[in-house]
C-alpha cells in the first residue's frame, strides 16, 4: 500500500497462493481484480472473504498446467522448428510505446523486455 500511497493496485498477480491471498486482497484497491495464477498441488487457504466482499473485489483463477506439459510442448516446438513472429521488442522503459504498437495491429508478438537477459 505504501508503494501506491494508501490506494492499493488495479489489477494483482498472485503467483504464490496460499493464505497469502488475504495479503494481496488487502494490497488491491477498492473494485480491484486479483488474477490467481497456478496454485501448488494439495495447497490449501483461509480465505477471508468479507474484506473481498466489501472492497468488491474480483478474483480470476488460471490454471497453469504441470511442467511435464511444458517440457513436453517446448520439445515439440523445437522438433518441428515452430518459432513466434516477433514484431518488435521494446525495453521495459518503453512500455507505453509497446503496448500503442499493439494497439495500431502489429501483424506478430510485442515483445517488452525485462532486465538484461
Amino acid at each position: 500500500m505504501k508503494l501506491t500511497d494508501g490506494k492499493g493496485v488495479d489489477l494483482l498477480l498472485d503467483v504464490a497462493g496460499g493464505d497469502g491471498i488475504n495479503h494481496s486482497i488487502a494490497a488491491t484497491k477498492a473494485g480491484g481484480s486479483i488474477a490467481q495464477i497456478g496454485f501448488l498441488t494439495g495447497q490449501t487457504s483461509a480465505l477471508n472473504l468479507m474484506p473481498m466482499i466489501f472492497r468488491q473485489t474480483t478474483f480470476r483463477g488460471i490454471a497453469v498446467a504441470p511442467r511435464s506439459s511444458f517440457d513436453r510442448m517446448n520439445a515439440f516446438l523445437n522438433e518441428h522448428k515452430i518459432r513466434p513472429v516477433i514484431d518488435h521488442v521494446y525495453s521495459f522503459e518503453q512500455a507505453r510505446e509497446a503496448y500503442e504498437h499493439l494497439a495500431r495491429g502489429a501483424f506478430g508478438k510485442v515483445v517488452i523486455k525485462v532486465g538484461q537477459a
